[in-house]
């Protein structure tokens, strides 16, 4: 059982612990990367249940497709940002390290801190001349010829997307070329597949497997496309899926 989770989780809803990995995003994209992003959102979405997932770096590592130490400085790198919390859990039978628990954490918007009022300092000298604003504009915009005006603000960046559908066509623009039908098309095959074992009780709350089961069957097919000449990608999808 999983329900201990639940005491590590900072959120009461799915709904603020994605409102909160979205600002994170938004708020750290120069400072983080792809592989960052990824490991964030896989913490997500196996947080998604109980608010906190149990996970080891080899997991991690075989579904986004990295290596056991890139995917650990990933972590390093989010905890440094205050984005994740990575807590040592101890096995209670075997009294010893088993997989770490993440969890993701409330985002502090520095932007809503206030700051205490100026006061006017008064005047030393009563007999300061006074010029109207209005004049003292005036006297300044006859010096200038021309102004130019730049929007210096970047761009707001694009979220990553948090569908099975748009992480399955993303990964296949970013390595085999943008391609909406073959996304469908393997997009099919999994929900085919899904949909027979969901029907079965045993199953019925594994969605989030099922979906984890798919994107590393697609990295799978996309190894394998750069090793040697496959045909007909659905079908070795198809074929990576069931095993």
């Amino acid at each position: 059982m999983t329900t201990y989770l639940k005491d590590y989780a900072h959120f009461t809803n799915k709904d603020e612990m994605d409102e909160a990995a979205r600002r994170h995003v938004i708020a750290n994209w120069n400072e983080m990367n792809d592989t960052d992003r990824a490991v964030l959102d896989l913490i997500r979405r196996y947080s998604v249940k109980y608010g906190a997932a149990h996970l080891k770096h080899d997991t991690m590592a075989e579904v986004i497709g990295k290596s056991n130490v890139t995917i650990r400085r990933a972590i390093r790198k989010l905890e440094s940002l205050d984005i994740i919390e990575r807590i040592h859990y101890i096995r209670p039978v075997m009294n010893g390290l088993g997989a770490n628990i993440y969890t993701i954490l409330p985002f502090n918007d520095q932007s809503t801190l206030t700051t205490p009022p100026t006061v006017d300092e008064p005047s030393d000298s009563e007999t300061e001349d006074v010029v109207p604003k209005s004049e003292a504009f005036s006297s300044k915009s006859k010096n200038i010829k021309s102004l130019t005006l730049t929007d210096t603000y970047p761009a707001e960046p694009t979220l990553p997307p948090t569908t099975l559908f748009g992480r399955m066509k993303e990964l296949l623009s970013t390595t085999i070329g943008d391609n909406s039908s073959l996304a469908r098309q393997l997009f099919g095959i999994y929900r085919a597949l899904s949909l027979r074992m969901l029907k079965f009780s045993i199953h019925e709350h594994q969605g989030e497997l099922f979906e984890q089961l798919a994107m590393q069957a697609l990295h799978i097919s996309i190894q394998a496309t750069k090793r040697k000449e496959i045909r007909n990608i659905p079908g070795y999808f198809d074929g990576s899926t069931v095993n």
